[in-house]
């Protein structure tokens, strides 16, 4: 997992909401996996491909997650401004590695790291296909050296 936020290219921004906060007053540990789909989904946006209704993207390719792991470091409060650092640290034949890393925007305090591996799937037979090489190409122009490809 790289923790050097220099080698994240994409950046989001958000604000913990009242209603993402439990007994204890620090955001619950599921949001977490929402504010990282959240950068995902802005990820891929500010990309040019546009997730539709359906969940498939709009050039007809479907992403699900295989796997997350998530590690907890220090908690975010209602109203704290969070930075969403997002990238991709890898590229196989049909699936691709998302990193995560959430900082508290004023202090700068790490509050978690996640990956979340994602699968390219046949939109008709929900099978593993190759990710086709148009969306390749993107992710290796926008990711550049610090990109790993896996054949």
């Amino acid at each position: 997992m790289e923790l050097d936020k220099s080698k994240y290219k994409h950046l989001f921004q958000l604000r913990v909401r009242n209603f993402q906060v439990d007994s204890q007053g620090i955001v619950h540990n599921a949001i977490y996996l929402e504010y990282c789909e959240i950068g995902r989904v802005e990820y891929v946006r500010d990309l040019g491909v546009q997730l539709l209704p359906t969940g498939i993207f709009d050039d007809g390719v479907k992403i699900n997650v295989k796997r997350n792991e998530i590690n907890y470091e220090s908690p975010a409060m209602v109203d704290d401004m969070l930075d969403i650092y997002t990238r991709i640290s890898y590229l196989k034949n049909s699936s691709f590695c998302f990193e995560h890393l959430v900082f508290h925007h004023e202090s700068g305090r790490l509050l978690i790291t996640q990956k979340s591996v994602q699968v390219n799937l046949n939109p008709e037979t929900n099978r593993p296909e190759r990710l086709p090489d148009h969306l390749r190409k993107i992710i290796i122009d926008f990711e550049g050296k610090s990109l790993e490809i896996i054949e």
